[in-house]
């Protein structure tokens, strides 16, 4: 009855550990990469005093630009430099991660290329020297 009594009582500890686990997961799988975008265009995508807010935008269009601005590197531009420093896949995860406030899953993204089609005019505004 004893050994019954402690294996139960390790099972018990064990669940705990587990659900504690389980509720210090890992971040959004974007959050990461995006840290280093907080700088200019704040927390969460939320951006303060004149610079361009990303949070809720278009993971599409934050896509594209983001991809453009790899593909043409301008040195003088710290967004082309920025770009430049990360994949497509990471890009894609940055995108996602601002596209959805920061609620994204921490599935993982396929490294392949594919194309991403947006509708509309887009609301962000472009590099002084994109065009």
């Amino acid at each position: 009855m004893k050994l019954i009594r402690m294996t139960l009582s390790g099972a018990s500890a064990l669940a705990l550990l587990v659900a504690a686990a389980a509720a210090h997961a890992a971040p959004p799988a974007g959050r990461l990469l995006a840290a280093q975008c907080a700088q200019c265009h704040g927390t969460n995508g939320q951006a303060v005093s004149g610079m361009e807010k990303l949070a809720g935008e278009s993971e599409g269009e934050i896509y594209k630009e983001l991809l453009e601005m790899k593909a043409r590197i301008k040195p003088d531009e710290i967004m082309h430099r920025q770009a430049a420093g990360y994949s497509d896949a990471q890009i894609r995860l940055i995108a996602r991660y601002f596209a959805t406030g920061g609620k994204t899953s921490t599935t993982t993204v396929s490294t392949s290329t594919s194309s991403t089609t947006t509708t509309g005019t887009s609301s962000r505004s472009r590099s002084r020297n994109d065009n």
